[in-house]
């Protein structure tokens, strides 16, 4: 497992489930978005089968999502051909913040600097 980024609308990913994107909403949220793509499941040992989508970004780099737990994990967005400002308007569109694995924080393209650390 590499470096994750999390939709969440907690302060803290680990209180995702506090405050949750519910699994339901982003569901509906996902499929009804012009920029990701059904692009098959993800098995998870306690909660099932999850549905996977993609995000290509304009440099071709592509972020896998996928809800766990209150909050959506996106994987491969540390990669050098991801726009993480992208990536933290989604999330803005879900009412809720990009956070990383670390605690970063990410902004996007209306927020005012860099990703805290």
């Amino acid at each position: 497992m590499g470096y994750e980024l999390h939709m969440t609308r907690a302060s803290d990913v680990m209180d995702s489930e506090e405050c949750p994107i519910t699994f339901e909403e982003w569901i509906a949220f996902a499929r009804d978005c012009p920029v990701l793509c059904e692009d098959g499941y993800l098995d998870l040992v306690d909660i099932g089968r999850q549905a996977l989508f993609t995000w290509i970004s304009p440099a071709g780099g592509a972020v896998g999502f996928h809800w766990y737990e209150g909050r959506v994990t996106l994987s491969g967005a540390h990669a050098p051909d991801v726009d993480r400002t992208a990536l933290a308007d989604l999330a803005a569109e879900l009412s809720a913040s990009l956070i990383g694995d670390d605690g970063e924080h990410y902004t996007g393209s209306l927020d005012v600097g860099e990703a805290e650390h």
